[in-house]
């Protein structure tokens, strides 16, 4: 063997091959996925959708009741077990297949700027989750109301409380919070996907999950389980929340909504979908090495 050709044979072997990442990897199989499904299936992928709001509404519903009961006996302390549990929703999201929207922006993104689909594509993907996930929401939301735990709250409820603490919010405030919201959950999407050690990515998620429900920031899914829950909730009669609560009024609604989806787009969307499969289509050896 020549010389040369001992040499190359060695820095073959001491410079690793170019990985596309984990992240590359499981990401352009999760937007294949949703964007093949709801080209070719659209039934089942809006089904997948409206279950989406329903576990998210389910875990809302199961954090309300727990930080209420916890604020009954530690005022003060409500608002933070709300936000640790509201996890449980989310997670039922993550491990049995329902598509989120929030999570959907990251992924519409990140398939945009690595090629698997265009702008048009990834906004109407964007949309069309958005309005199910509303769905799925709204149809928890009529039957907890009719139930004994969650039917006729009055205004002194923590239900009450965290929704008129949003409502209350000026818009700009609402997008920036949306940002840093959408953010952190897909933060924690990220980490899972690179994460496999069960019960790490069950504490990560949690955690990261927790941080942006106890600092009160907007995520607009969350918001529409909280605002649905406190229309059919609160109050004696059928979508009275309005008569118990002064700011839950459609306007308010509306706004917090609009501004909490631009948020969102930005903070989940472009800072972190854009801005992974930026940092994870490197062309360098650095670039390469450094990928996730």
């Amino acid at each position: 063997m020549s010389e040369n050709a001992s040499t190359v044979e060695t820095e073959a072997r001491a410079t690793p091959a170019p990985l596309d990442g984990a992240v590359n990897a499981a990401a352009d199989k999760a937007i294949l996925k949703k964007a093949g499904l709801f080209a070719d299936d659209p039934l089942r992928y809006s089904v997948r959708a409206i279950l989406a709001g329903v576990y998210l509404t389910l875990g809302t519903a199961f954090a309300v009741v727990a930080g209420n009961a916890v604020e009954g006996v530690a005022p003060g302390l409500g608002a933070l077990v709300f936000g640790m549990c509201f996890f449980v929703g989310l997670a039922m999201i993550l491990q049995v297949g329902a598509e989120l929207a929030t999570g959907t922006m990251m992924f519409m993104v990140f398939g945009v700027v690595r090629g698997h689909v265009s702008w048009l594509r990834a906004a109407g993907i964007i949309l069309w989750t958005v309005v199910l996930n509303l769905v799925g929401a709204i149809i928890v939301a009529v039957m907890l109301g009719q139930s004994g735990k969650l039917g006729g709250l009055g205004a002194d409820h923590l239900l009450a409380t965290l929704s008129d603490g949003k409502l209350n919010k000026g818009p700009w405030g609402i997008f920036l919070e949306a940002i840093l919201a959408n953010f952190l959950v897909n933060v924690a999407i990220v980490g899972g996907l690179i994460m496999k050690d069960y019960a790490g990515k069950f504490l990560f998620t949690q955690f990261v999950i927790g941080a942006f429900v106890v600092l009160g920031l907007e995520h607009l899914i969350a918001n529409f389980s909280l605002f649905m829950l406190s229309l059919f909730c609160l109050g004696d009669g059928f979508m009275d929340g309005g008569a118990v609560l002064d700011s839950l009024t459609w306007s308010n609604v509306l706004d917090n909504w609009g501004m909490a989806l631009l948020g969102n787009i930005v903070g989940g969307g472009l800072l972190v979908g854009g801005v992974y499969a930026w940092l994870n289509q490197g062309k360098s050896k650095g670039a390469q090495l450094y990928r996730d």
